[in-house]
C-alpha cells in the first residue's frame, strides 16, 4: 500500500457509518468492540476546552478530528485551568453551575455549589456529545478535573469545599443526565492521586464520593471508566479507584510511554489498555515550551504506546486543546524563538488553536490511524507479554530507553509491526519463528505512508537482521517495519 492508499483508506473510513455505540469489551478484553462486534480502535485527540467553543467552532473543530480518523477525544466537562479559553464559561457564555456555597449567584470565581447546575450550560454540553456520537466519536469525559498539586489547573480546591455529600449529588445527577449518551467514558483523577502527587484524606473522600455518585445510575448505556492519576501511572494504580477502572489508561508525562503501556497490558485482571496521555505536540522547544520532554518528532510517543497497549492512543496539542485565539504571551514565546535561531518555529504560525489543526504532527496522527485501520490491529500482542515471544532479539534494549523498539505480533504468524524510533541505531533482529512463513517484509515511512524496500518469500523461521533505510522523508531516522503473510505472499 503506498501514501495515496493510506489515505483513500482514511477518506473511505471517515465517510462511512460510525461505530454502533456503547462500546463494550472483546471477548478477550483486550481491545473495545462495538454493539456489532467490530473492532473499536481508540485513536483520541485531547480537547479539553472544547466547551468554550461556539456551536460552529466545536463543529468545524470535530468534523476536522473525524476527518483525520481520529475515534475519540478526551475532555472536560468543565473547565478551571486559567491557560484555556475564557474558564469556567462554556462557548454559549453561561457557567456551569447557578449558585456559590454561600447561596449567592455564582459569577464564576469564588466556589461554586455543585448541586446547582445551570440547565442552559447543560444543554449546550448536551447538544455537543449528541453531535460528537453522530460523527462516531467516543468522547472521554471529566467531571470534574482535579489538577495537579492542587493547582488552578482543576477543581480539587472547590471539590473539598463542597464536601462528600454534595459531590455525590453532583455525581448521581450528571450520571442520570448523561443515562442514555451512549459515547462517553467517564474520567477519574486528572493529574493527581498518585506516587507523584498523591491524595490526602479529605481529597480521598470527595473522590469517592464522585465516584460513588456516577455508579450509583444503574440504568446508563455507557458504563466504562478511566482515570488520570499522577504522570508516570496507570488508571488502575489508585489504591482506593484503581479497582473500579474498566479502561487501564497509560500516562507518562516524561515520554516514559513503553514502561507505562506494558504494565497497562500486563495487568491482572485483563481490561483494554491505551496510551492517555504523553508529550504533546508543539509542546516542547518547537512550540510553547510546556513540556520539555515534547521534542520532535512526538509521534514516537504515539507509535510506542500504541504497540504496547494495542487498545489504542490519545495524542494532543499544546496550542490546540485550550482552544485560545493568540494572546500577547504567546506570541512573544513565538517570535523569541524565531529570533533566537529556532528554525522549526518557521514558518511562523500564529499562537492560536486553528492555526495549529494542520501540522506536521497532526498529519503524522493521521498516518498512524490510516495504518492501524489499515491492519489487523485487534489481533496484536505486545513482544514478551501475554504469551508472545520476545520479538527482537538483537538490537533492543530496556523500554524506559529512548532507542527501545516496541513491537507486536499477531499469535498466528500473520503479522508484525515494529516502531524503530529515531534515537535506534543501526539494525534490529527479529525472531522470524513468531511468523508463519513465506513473509512479506517492507518499511513503512511515518511521515509519508509510503512503503520502501519490499522483500517477500522470507522464512517463518530462525532470526533475521533488518537495517532502517536511513532518514525518512521528513529527515529523521524513525521507520516502521511491517512483517505481514499477504495473499502476493503465500
Amino acid at each position: 500500500m503506498v501514501a495515496t492508499g493510506l489515505l483513500v483508506l482514511l477518506s473511505a473510513v471517515s465517510s462511512q457509518a460510525g461505530p454502533a455505540f456503547p462500546v463494550q469489551y472483546s471477548a478477550s478484553k483486550r481491545y473495545l468492540v462495538d454493539q456489532t462486534g467490530a473492532p473499536f480502535p481508540i485513536m483520541g485527540r485531547s480537547s479539553w476546552f472544547v466547551f468554550s467553543l461556539s456551536v460552529s467552532d466545536y463543529r468545524t473543530f470535530l468534523d476536522d478530528t473525524v476527518a483525520r480518523g481520529y475515534t475519540a477525544m478526551e475532555i472536560s466537562a468543565i473547565n478551571h485551568d486559567p491557560r484555556g479559553n475564557h474558564p469556567p464559561f462554556g462557548g454559549n457564555g453561561d457557567l456551569p453551575f447557578l449558585k456559590q456555597l454561600s447561596g449567592a449567584s455564582w459569577g464564576g470565581s469564588l466556589t461554586p455549589d455543585f448541586t446547582t447546575p445551570n440547565e442552559a450550560y447543560w444543554r449546550f454540553v448536551d447538544e455537543f456529545l449528541a453531535y460528537a456520537e453522530s460523527k462516531g466519536i467516543l468522547v472521554f469525559m471529566f467531571p470534574a478535573y482535579v489538577g495537579a498539586r492542587d493547582s488552578d489547573q482543576g477543581w480539587m480546591r472547590e471539590i473539598v469545599a463542597n464536601g462528600p455529600a454534595r459531590m455525590r449529588t453532583y455525581g448521581a445527577w450528571i450520571a442520570a443526565r448523561y443515562r442514555n449518551q451512549k459515547n462517553l467514558v467517564w474520567m477519574m483523577g486528572g493529574d493527581k492521586g498518585t506516587a507523584e502527587d498523591p491524595f490526602d484524606r479529605a481529597q480521598t473522600e470527595v473522590e469517592a464520593a464522585l465516584l460513588g455518585g456516577l455508579k450509583s445510575i444503574s440504568t446508563q448505556r455507557s458504563t466504562l471508566f478511566s482515570a488520570e492519576w499522577a504522570s508516570e501511572a496507570i488508571a488502575t494504580d489508585q489504591d482506593a479507584f484503581g479497582a473500579s477502572m474498566t479502561l487501564n489508561g497509560a500516562y507518562s508525562w516524561s515520554g516514559d510511554v513503553n514502561t507505562q503501556g506494558r504494565r497497562a497490558y500486563a495487568h491482572a485482571p485483563i481490561e483494554p489498555s491505551f496510551l492517555l496521555e504523553e508529550p504533546y505536540d508543539e509542546e516542547g522547544p518547537d512550540g510553547n515550551r510546556v513540556n520539555p520532554s515534547a521534542t520532535q518528532p512526538v509521534r514516537r510517543f504515539q507509535w510506542g504506546g500504541w504497540l504496547s497497549t494495542i487498545g489504542g492512543y490519545i495524542s494532543g496539542n499544546g496550542y490546540v486543546w485550550p482552544f485560545r485565539d493568540a494572546t500577547w504571551r504567546g506570541w512573544e514565546l513565538a517570535l523569541r524563538a524565531v529570533l533566537s535561531g529556532d528554525n522549526r518555529m518557521w514558518p511562523f504560525r500564529a499562537p492560536t488553536w486553528r492555526s495549529h489543526l494542520d501540522t506536521n504532527g497532526s498529519g503524522d496522527m493521521a498516518r498512524l490511524n490510516a495504518f492501524i485501520r489499515s491492519v489487523a490491529w485487534y489481533d496484536l500482542v505486545p513482544s514478551g507479554l501475554g504469551g508472545m515471544r520476545s520479538l527482537i532479539t538483537v538490537g533492543n534494549t530496556s523500554a524506559r530507553a529512548a532507542d527501545y523498539v516496541p513491537a507486536a505480533a499477531t499469535p498466528d504468524g500473520t503479522l508484525l509491526v515494529a516502531y524503530v524510533p529515531p534515537a535506534h541505531r543501526g539494525a534490529i533482529t527479529i525472531d522470524m519463528g513468531a511468523m508463519s512463513g513465506p513473509i512479506r517484509a517492507r518499511w513503512l515511512d511515518p511521515t509519508s505512508g509510503t512503503y520502501v524496500n519490499s522483500e517477500a518469500g522470507l522464512p517463518g523461521a530462525a532470526t533475521r537482521s533488518f537495517v532502517p533505510p536511513g532518514n525518512n522523508s521528513g529527515s529523521a531516522a524513525d521507520w516502521v517495519l511491517v512483517l505481514d503473510r499477504t495473499a502476493a505472499a503465500k
